[in-house]
């Protein structure tokens, strides 16, 4: 198991590697990219500034709770850009058949069509981020204790595995219909929902943000854990939709490969 995961390892640095030249190769339009990402930081900031300068509570939470929101989102969704950024670019790979070879080759098609193209330019962003994101935290007034943030660590790797079913949904989708950008955009939508608290959302919007597309999973529950704060959700049902949106997305995925006719039929 051990030297399947290093074997695993190396070929997505393969990967990150292929990326990088990638970047080289286009320096321009990169640069560009890069710039936008640069600009959007900023406006990110500028927004979390007017939150504490501005609004005192919100639906009982205080601006430095809503910042933390916000920062959690930021981080879970740069890494799920990082690692499954091959997700936006599958609709591309079933419709010109490239995905045929993926099937025929030893290394796993589903981790292949998910980590595929890794994003070197939000690889670099990652740490910026989270040195800003360990600054603002600095400044917030906050009760934080050691057992919150063992607690924040492990919700957090259950809200992965929530971020890694809805991705690999999306690729279901893609063997279903060739179409994925739709999907994921959808998704990246609602995902923007999970900057702030799900529980401020009214029935039954509320309810799908929890369980449907479970934002709330992701995002509201390990912040407010971490917050010291009563969670929405007992965890016992938060790790049961991690766990079980996991399985039930690889049972999806094997059953849309039988679905799958290959390219020209």
């Amino acid at each position: 198991m051990v030297q399947r995961l290093k074997t695993y390892f190396t070929i997505w640095s393969i990967f990150g590697k292929n990326a990088l030249q990638e970047t080289f190769v286009n320096r321009g339009s990169n640069a560009l990219f890069m710039l936008g990402k640069i600009i959007r930081l900023a406006m990110s900031l500028l927004f979390l500034f007017l939150i504490r300068q501005n609004v005192q509570t919100f639906a009982d939470y205080t601006s430095d709770q809503l910042v933390v929101f916000f920062l959690t989102y930021q981080i879970i969704d740069l890494v799920a850009q990082v690692v499954y950024r091959g997700v936006y670019v599958f609709g591309n790979m079933v419709r010109s058949g490239e995905f045929d070879f993926l099937l025929v080759k030893p290394i796993n098609p589903l981790f292949r069509a998910l980590t595929g193209k890794p994003d070197i330019n939000d690889f670099l962003f990652l740490f910026p981020n989270l040195a800003i994101a360990g600054y603002l935290l600095s400044l917030l007034d906050l009760h934080i204790t050691v057992w919150s943030s063992v607690w924040f660590i492990i919700l957090l790797v259950n809200a992965f595995l929530v971020v890694t079913a809805l991705h690999i949904l999306v690729l279901v989708t893609g063997i279903l219909t060739t179409e994925v950008d739709g999907v994921i955009w959808i998704y990246r939508d609602l995902s923007y929902m999970g900057r702030f608290p799900i529980s401020i959302y009214m029935e039954p919007l509320r309810f799908a943000l929890f369980f449907l597309v479970p934002i709330g999973i992701m995002i509201t529950i390990p912040t407010e854990v971490f917050l010291g704060l009563q969670p929405s959700y007992s965890l016992f049902w938060v790790f049961f939709v991690g766990i079980g949106s996991l399985f039930f997305s690889l049972k999806a995925w094997n059953w849309a490969l039988k679905k799958y006719t290959s390219t020209g039929s």
